[in-house]
């Protein structure tokens, strides 16, 4: 009926050298991995599936990290997924939406075997999301 399937992660950044790391990193840990350039785009992605990690940055245009939590917060669309959060200005990680609603806040520039390392930890500690077959 249902099966485990390997965990998912949704990367959501402007910038592409950032999105490409990341999603190496992912991948490298386990997780199959969908990128999204800023947050509309996962917004809608998000409406049509569900990732066990969210990975975001929080200056973007269109609609940035701090206003992409509090539409999953609105629309009820976080369930039991895991989200980290990755700025290089410390000052726009301070706020309640993010306290709120964020799991983790990691501090640009990431030291890349360091995420590897600590996403790996988060595949093996948290539950993949389950798909009816």
């Amino acid at each position: 009926m249902s099966e485990v399937t390997s965990r998912s992660a949704l990367i959501v950044d402007d910038n592409f050298y950032n999105r490409d790391l990341s999603a190496i990193a992912l991948r490298h840990s386990g997780y199959t991995v969908n990128e999204a350039k800023n947050g509309a785009e996962a917004l809608l992605m998000l409406q049509r599936q569900h990732f066990d990690l969210l990975v975001l940055d929080l200056a973007m245009p269109e609609m940035n990290g701090t206003e992409l939590l509090r539409q999953l917060n609105a629309r009820n669309l976080k369930h039991d997924m895991c989200v980290i959060v990755m700025t290089a200005n410390p000052h726009m990680a301070l706020g309640d939406v993010v306290d709120e609603h964020a799991d983790y806040v990691l501090f640009k520039p990431i030291d890349i075997m360091e995420f590897t390392r600590f996403t790996k930890r988060l595949s093996e500690t948290s539950r993949p999301a389950m798909l009816s077959s």
